[in-house]
């Protein structure tokens, strides 16, 4: 397969968190990639790009939404990366029907839908419990949050997972994060 678009959206991610100053990201970007991969090992490369660039927004407009589990929020995250990353494949003159379906499937990361949009929720669900979960919690513990408001938001995420393989990979790393709220 000839992932030339992969590639450069690849730098251009890569580049742009960079300049966002995001260590996380960028891990939960790579991770993400990584795990759509091992949930699909045929992945096309639409796919791979749109795993690449699912939060491209993040470093274009902040964490504006906080880790926030609200519909709306997740709807605006899921709209300005897929209208981001749209524009980086119009500006490499990337194929009209490759540059749609990145966009659709970026567009629907958070909820699944088909069947290649749910190996793309379910990567970035694994990312996040793999890199970013355990960090969060101890983040809001220090800030003061609820156990109660912890645990949903968990829930939340795992609750994302669609397929038995993803919950079963994300099982332990889901366990942890509950006892670490529940301590």
């Amino acid at each position: 397969m000839n992932m030339e678009v992969y590639n450069k959206a690849e730098k251009f991610v890569m580049d742009t968190l960079r300049k966002a100053d995001n260590q996380n990201d960028i891990i939960h970007a790579e991770r993400t990639a990584y795990w759509v991969k091992q949930l699909k090992p045929n992945a096309d490369e639409t796919l791979l790009v749109a795993a690449i660039a699912h939060d491209i927004e993040r470093a274009i407009y902040g964490d504006w939404k906080k880790g926030s589990d609200d519909p709306e929020a997740l709807r605006k995250h899921q709209d300005l990366s897929a209208a981001e990353i749209e524009k980086f494949l119009k500006s490499e003159n990337v194929d009209k029907n490759f540059i749609e379906r990145v966009k659709n499937l970026v567009a629907h990361h958070e909820e699944g839908g088909d069947d290649d949009q749910n190996v793309l929720c379910d990567a970035d669900c694994l990312s996040f419990f793999e890199n970013k979960a355990l960090r969060r919690v101890k983040k809001w513990k220090e800030r003061g949050k609820t156990k109660e408001e912890m645990r949903k938001n968990m829930e939340f995420y795992f609750s994302r997972i669609i397929s038995q393989e993803a919950k079963g990979i994300a099982k332990n790393w889901h366990e942890e994060v509950l006892r670490e709220i529940n301590c």
